[in-house]
Formats: structure tokens, sequence, C-alpha cells
């Protein structure tokens, strides 16, 4: 199974940024697509993280760059 890149978000994208970025990030997913989801109910790491959405996908990790870009991307996306 293909290791999944999960990132904590502290605001909600909207579904649009979400298409957006499904659109703009193909090219570095192995499978799928991204996904916002809520934490799983058993991640507990300590830290008060629980309520925070997760942006989860299956990237090709050799593209580092576009991943940085996929960071940028978000951070400069509409949230709900």
């Amino acid at each position: 199974m293909a290791e999944r890149f999960v990132t904590r978000l502290n605001r909600s994208l909207s579904n649009e940024a979400l298409a957006d970025l499904n659109n703009h990030f193909r090219d570095i997913l192995r499978a799928g697509e991204i996904v916002q989801r809520v934490a799983p109910g058993k991640e507990n790491d300590g830290f008060e993280t629980v309520d925070l959405r997760r942006l989860i996908f299956t990237p090709i990790r050799s593209r580092f760059g576009r991943l940085r870009q996929l960071i940028d991307a978000i951070n400069c996306s509409p949230t709900m």
C-alpha cells in the first residue's frame, strides 16, 4: 500500500478550492484524488489537533517542488 500524505488545516477549504487543487495537482497524485476529511477516530497524538480537518492524498514523492507548490496553493485557497 502506498503511503498517504496528510496535512492538517486550520480552516476547511471550500468545495471549489478542493476541486481546483485536484485539477492543478493531479500530476503529483499516485492514485485517487485529494480529499478533505475529519480526523480519524483513532488518531491521538497528544496535541489539540483532533478537531482540525485534513487533506489526504497519495503523492508521487519524487515531485518535491510540486508538493511545495501544492502547499502554497492550499495556503492561498478560499475557505468555508
